[in-house]
């Protein structure tokens, strides 16, 4: 055989073994059974490679179909393992980018800690392995607070450095997650109630000192929420979520940091559903009441005007009393529907109540903030359009809480009422930290003082200076002023010594219906008629 034949047949045979090793390599990269068919085929080849290669040793000579055709195998060769190298490196370039995007795809953009979907697989993988475990909602009391206040760029800034700042405090077998705006989830590979504790207590602990955020020193809570799986129970992700949710919420209500789901928060919630959909239904089917309560002048005794206060009847007979049925609509979504509804009622009754006394005024108190917008605004434009009603007959309450959240957007929504010819009036004042500057921000025809403030200000000394500096005042900056919670002479005597223009409460009358109402304050004009003759 020919010395070149010899050399160029053994040289393909190597680079075919090279390619096959190459090939072997790529199979480890890929498992897809494409490169395990190109594997087989390179042996394949290999052996009649090598077939050929014995065929040129018998014939003992060479032609130029022989070179001819061992040069097509050293090349071949040679093309073969330049193709699965570069099969190989782009393989291993797409490996490594899925395992980017895999990565990706699991870490919150903001924070950097692993995000909701993580979150959620990490969940569904414990309870698949029935792994007990425990689970933290965290919420950030007051976040929205400080973006409507100084803005989202620097609410993201307080983000990222809460996130650091716990990620400092989580025990060894914690993990913590961002689900989305300031809710974090922390699980912990533990059952136990005191690692919950422990670590909670550890979070309270790094959340001492203020974050500090571009020279700025932001004190930060939160309210939490656990649940503690034993790996043993039927659930599901969601579930676990939701119960979670409902101890947060629970925390937030009670003020406490942490709160642990268990059955008496279950039985709550239970019956907080029941009720949310009974008085979706009342409001619908107008079984809710609107009930009054007379608020007198104070030096004379003359009705001054009403407060409307819905009622909802209940079938043991009694009524469902504000401190309850507010509530009830706060956390069912129903303030719209409520508020509507007693909007509505009070532009029906009105002329009624004007008939009996032409000077009234009626005191609508709104409370939800996803109400106070132009939806309100169209509803009282398309009533005035519709009734005879005159707006000055009409004073909208709003508590004070809610508008000390953003002034500049309750002055604008004020505004708008008083050029529509509306008063608006604080309800609940003094109680609030902001109550004196949105006194001096917004522009009030009235305040209301608040319950506790008027039921303990004999009682109290600093209560009762507290009344005293409001009345005054109110008195320089030409606001009249209206005493909730009236219950007794002396408190009543007092405020009239104090100037205070006027009263309410139930040594004035109690909450009654629109009938009563009217026989009141007929009945009231009467006394007064006859005690002015004296």
């Amino acid at each position: 055989m020919d010395s070149v034949a010899f050399v160029l047949v053994c040289t393909g045979i190597v680079g075919l073994c090279l390619s096959l090793h190459s090939a072997y390599k790529t199979c480890q990269v890929s498992s897809h059974v494409g490169w395990r068919v190109l594997f087989g085929l390179i042996i394949f080849f290999i052996l009649g490679y090598c077939s050929f290669a014995a065929y040129l040793f018998e014939q003992g000579r060479t032609n130029l179909l022989n070179v001819g055709l061992a040069s097509i195998l050293f090349f071949g060769a040679i093309f073969v393992v330049l193709v699965n190298y570069l099969a190989r490196q782009s393989l291993e370039s797409l490996a490594k980018l899925v395992e980017y995007e895999r990565c990706h795809a699991q870490t919150d953009f903001l924070t950097r800690l692993s995000n909701r979907e993580h979150c959620i697989d990490t969940i569904e993988e414990k309870l698949r392995s029935k792994e007990p475990f425990s689970l933290f909602l965290i919420d950030l009391n007051n976040f929205k607070n400080i973006n409507d206040s100084v803005g989202h760029l620097f609410g993201d800034k307080v983000l990222i450095a809460f996130s650091r700042r716990i990620t400092q405090a989580l025990l060894d077998e914690s993990a913590l997650f961002r689900m989305g705006g300031d809710e974090f989830i922390l699980i912990i590979d533990d059952q136990a109630e005191s690692q919950v504790y422990k670590q909670n207590n550890r979070l309270m602990k790094v959340l001492e000192q203020p974050l500090r955020i571009d020279e700025i020193q932001v004190d930060i809570d939160y309210s939490a929420g656990a649940v503690i799986y034993d790996g043993k129970s039927q659930t599901g992700c969601t579930s676990i979520l939701n119960c979670a949710d409902d101890a947060m919420y629970c925390a937030k209500r009670s003020g406490q940091t942490l709160v642990i789901y268990d059955a008496a928060i279950h039985a709550n919630k239970t019956n907080e559903l029941h009720v949310s959909l009974g008085l979706k239904e009342a409001i619908e089917k107008h079984t809710v009441k609107v009930f009054y309560q007379p608020i007198i002048k104070a030096d004379c005794g003359e009705v001054y005007g009403v407060e409307a206060l819905a009622r909802w009847p209940q079938d043991t007979g009694g009524l469902m009393m504000p401190e309850y049925l507010i509530p009830t609509s706060e956390n069912s979504n129903l303030n719209r529907q409520l508020n509507i509804f007693v909007i509505n009622k009070v532009f029906e009754d009105l002329p009624t109540l004007l008939d009996c006394e032409p000077n009234l005024v009626v005191h609508i108190n709104l409370f939800g903030c996803d109400f106070l917008n132009k939806e309100l605004v169209n509803l009282l434009a398309s009533l005035l359009t519709h009734t005879k009603v005159n707006a000055k007959h009409i004073l909208f309450e709003f508590p004070e809480r809610m508008m000390s959240l953003d002034i500049a957007k309750t002055r604008a929504l004020f505004e708008v009422l008083i050029d529509m010819g509306f008063a608006v009036v604080v309800d609940d004042f003094g109680t609030g930290f902001s109550s004196f500057s949105v006194m001096k921000d917004l522009p009030l025809a009235q305040i209301k003082l608040d319950r506790a403030l008027v039921e303990h200000c004999l009682n109290d000394a600093r209560t009762k200076t507290i009344v005293e500096t409001v009345l005054f005042m109110a008195r320089k900056m030409g606001v009249s002023v209206v005493a909730v919670g009236v219950n007794n002479d002396k408190v009543a005597d007092y405020l009239c010594e104090c100037k205070c223009q006027y009263l309410q409460g139930f040594n004035v009358s109690d909450v009654i219906p629109l009938k009563e109402c009217i026989n009141w304050i007929e009945s009231n004009r009467i006394v007064n008629s006859e005690l002015k003759k004296y």
